[in-house]
């Protein structure tokens, strides 16, 4: 698993490098990117890593009859349906609850390097970084999802927060004495740089697919190291499948005005909705405790 996690490291770091280049070379031009285009790449390369979530409750809660996985869709889609009410009804508290939950989560892309608040600054650094540089695209982006006001008031917080995160992950890496890889290191000075310097949904775009998605797709695989090569691609693509339909009807039906503002808030909701069940998924089979133990004992 090691060596494929380090081609992961490689392609994600190769691409990373490629948009910093070409973000200072355009630095003169305003224009944000197609928000549509980044969000069918988030769709098609991100939201895969999610469509596993099957495998791991047939483990976590023995699902080999119809009836037991009608019960585990059924809890499934209710769970996500009250994430989305909840979003509807108190959208800058559970906007500011998902953005530390999402922290914690992204945490798990390095969870077996040590020292372990390293991975919590990691988490902490994606979420917050956007706000130091990237001030006036994230409150635009807020602000689809949040009240102006609220989200002028949340970046202002944010700020102080991420340049101390920044600082004290700085410490940590290079001054500090530590055992931490060279390409650990890399890793999280690169996606710190997305953060830093580029667009916010194009960074987390990135980020999502080719760190977040990707490594989490090899992982599962080598946890589910006795699934047929055949089998985990298929249960990787049905679900996803799904997803782009939603996906599609949903964009299908989108007003032709504020077509930006509608993308980002789909998008939000999908990831919301998807992302808690997903976590305790993970939790409840010790996916994260597992596969980074392996990853340990490999790159010893």
């Amino acid at each position: 698993m090691y060596q494929y996690l380090n081609l992961q490291s490689k392609v994600f770091l190769v691409v990373s490098l490629m948009a910093l280049c070409i973000a200072f070379l355009l630095a003169s031009s305003a224009n944000a990117p197609n928000f549509l285009f980044l969000i069918v790449m988030i769709a098609i390369f991100g939201v895969p890593h999610g469509a596993l979530d099957t495998l791991f409750a047939q483990q976590a809660f023995e699902l080999n009859s119809v009836q037991r996985w009608a019960k585990f869709v059924a809890i499934y889609l209710l769970l996500s349906l009250l994430v989305f009410t909840f979003w509807l009804l108190f959208p800058t508290i559970f906007f500011i609850g998902f953005l530390a939950f999402s922290a914690l989560h992204f945490a798990d892309d390095i969870a077996h390097i040590r020292p372990s608040t390293l991975s919590i600054l990691y988490g902490m650094n994606i979420i917050l970084l956007p706000s130091i540089f990237q001030t006036n695209h994230l409150m635009t982006l807020y602000g689809y999802l949040i009240e102006q006001a609220d989200a002028l008031i949340l970046l202002k917080w944010m700020q102080p927060i991420a340049i101390i995160a920044a600082s004290v992950t700085l410490i940590v890496l290079f001054f500090k004495k530590s055992q931490i890889e060279l390409h650990h290191k890399i890793d999280i000075v690169s996606v710190s740089a997305l953060m830093l310097f580029i667009h916010p949904l194009l960074a987390f775009t990135i980020y999502f697919c080719l760190m977040h998605s990707a490594r989490h797709i090899i992982r599962s695989k080598f946890f589910f190291i006795a699934l047929s090569n055949q089998r985990f691609i298929l249960m990787l693509l049905v679900p996803t499948g799904a997803v782009l339909v939603f996906c599609l009807f949903a964009f299908a039906n989108m007003p032709a005005n504020q077509l930006d503002e509608n993308l980002i808030k789909v998008t939000f909701v999908m990831l919301a909705a998807l992302t808690f069940p997903h976590a305790f998924l993970l939790i409840k089979v010790g996916f994260i405790k597992s596969v980074n133990s392996v990853t340990s004992f490999e790159s010893t």
